[in-house]
């Protein structure tokens, strides 16, 4: 068995997930951020469009969440900036693991489920 990632881990591995789905979708990423107290971790454009993006990465089955008080201090950063806000919510599974436990322990440079659903709006 590997070394178990760590939050810090994890919440790096989630940026590159979600970094890779922009470019993929067309965006252009000016900056990425992985230090855990700094949000948005990525600010990309769309077609002239700035766009502030919040990462967060949890292990399985659990997804990352956006808590309030992250959602309303970027909010208000973004009005600032006219940016758009969006969330990614990135679940990590061990893709070896045999049982519920094991697959909740992803290892670093292990192979992996990833759950990810695109970008999603803020929470009004």
């Amino acid at each position: 068995m590997g070394k178990i990632m760590t939050y810090e881990d994890l919440h790096f591995f989630g940026i590159k997930v979600v970094y890779k789905n922009l470019i993929d979708n067309g965006f252009e990423v000016l900056n990425v951020r992985k230090e855990l107290d700094v949000n948005p971790q990525i600010l990309a454009r769309k077609k002239e469009e700035m766009y502030f993006v919040v990462v967060r990465t949890a292990a399985y089955p659990e997804m990352g969440i956006l808590t309030p008080d992250v959602a309303s201090k970027v909010t208000l950063h973004a009005l600032r900036h006219k940016a758009i806000c969006r969330f990614a919510s990135v679940g990590v599974a061990n893709a070896n693991g045999e049982t519920e436990e094991q697959m909740g322990k992803p290892e670093t440079g292990g192979e992996f489920y990833i759950n990810f659903n695109g970008l999603m709006p803020f929470p009004q």
